[in-house]
């Protein structure tokens, strides 16, 4: 597929561009587009890279034009350079879509997602917004004009550097990832052996697991309420996903944490829950500490006598 980036009042001389703001523009580019890659896949746009996506990513310089400076660009669709790769239950929709896109494509939707739809939108995550808002670095005045048009496969994508003060604010919005305890019945996902479901008292929760835990291991709590603690991702939206770092069986006075996390940290569900009534909770010992260097074990008798 062959695109065109334009910069129109451009600081460089017509059909030039200094090497550095190339380098600058192409590694934002290459960022960006594995970001997006990588939460369709994933659900994260930062998630462990299990394949790999060197050749899936590449964008060609084919040349430079004259009138104001325009890069020509080009790539190949996805379905010819993603090599295969585990179905992401939670992102099936955005996936079946994926064979015809480039890292272009990705690219562009995920600046117009962050123009028209951040607070809702499905594709874009805090590291994803960060990332776009770096590629305010391209521009070197106030007063230009960067466009991407291709023939005929999405609309011109237009950017401001006006426009980056609402990618800003859509990237503050979302808090940052917090450590955090769940309680719930953990459901098998047909599609995914990475991804699971927790049935807490207030709903479902999505969760991944993280690289400390075995997929095998997992299959054994198919079914079984547990206690599980790890890593909340907050996405646009008000959503969440749940990265999964220990499971531990479930004791009385588990199901505090059987709920749909609010926006809390660790330290503020524990305080909360002392405030409640469970003076005796030991993990008022991991307040400002947690996750440190405490054992499973040692965590576990914790969590033993949450009563």
């Amino acid at each position: 597929m062959k695109y065109k980036l334009k910069i129109e009042h451009a600081q460089d001389k017509s059909g030039s561009i200094d090497l550095q703001r190339l380098v600058t523009i192409a590694e934002s580019l290459r960022k960006i587009s594995e970001g997006a890659l990588q939460l369709r896949l994933k659900g994260l746009s930062k998630a462990k890279k299990t394949i790999k996506l060197n050749e899936a990513l590449k964008v060609s310089l084919t040349g430079i034009q004259e009138g104001s400076t325009i890069l020509c660009l080009e790539s190949e669709k996805f379905e010819k350079t993603l090599p295969g790769y585990q179905t992401d239950f939670f992102m099936l929709e955005h996936q079946q879509e994926l064979p015809q896109k480039t890292p272009i494509t990705l690219f562009v939707e995920s600046f117009e997602e962050a123009l028209t739809n951040a607070e809702e939108s499905e594709l874009l995550d805090k590291p994803l917004l960060k990332e776009l808002f770096k590629f305010k670095k391209s521009f070197l005045k106030d007063d230009e004009v960067f466009s991407i048009q291709n023939e005929g496969s999405f609309q011109n994508l237009t950017l401001k550097k006006s426009d980056f003060r609402k990618i800003q604010i859509a990237e503050e919005e979302i808090p940052q990832p917090e450590s955090a305890v769940i309680n719930g019945i953990i459901e098998e996902l047909t599609y995914s052996k990475l991804k699971v479901k927790i049935q807490t008292n207030e709903g479902i929760v999505e969760g991944f697991l993280s690289e400390s835990v075995n997929p095998e291991e997992i299959k054994t709590w198919w079914g079984k309420e547990a206690t599980i603690t790890g890593t909340l991702h907050y996405k646009s939206g008000k959503r969440t996903v749940f990265e999964i770092e220990r499971i531990f069986e479930s004791q009385p006075g588990d199901e505090f944490f059987s709920k749909k996390q609010r926006h809390e940290s660790l330290e503020e569900q524990i305080q909360r829950q002392l405030q409640e009534g469970k003076q005796n909770n030991p993990l008022r010992m991991l307040v400002g500490t947690w996750p440190g260097e405490e054992t499973d074990e040692e965590f576990e008798a914790m969590l033993n006598n949450l009563d």
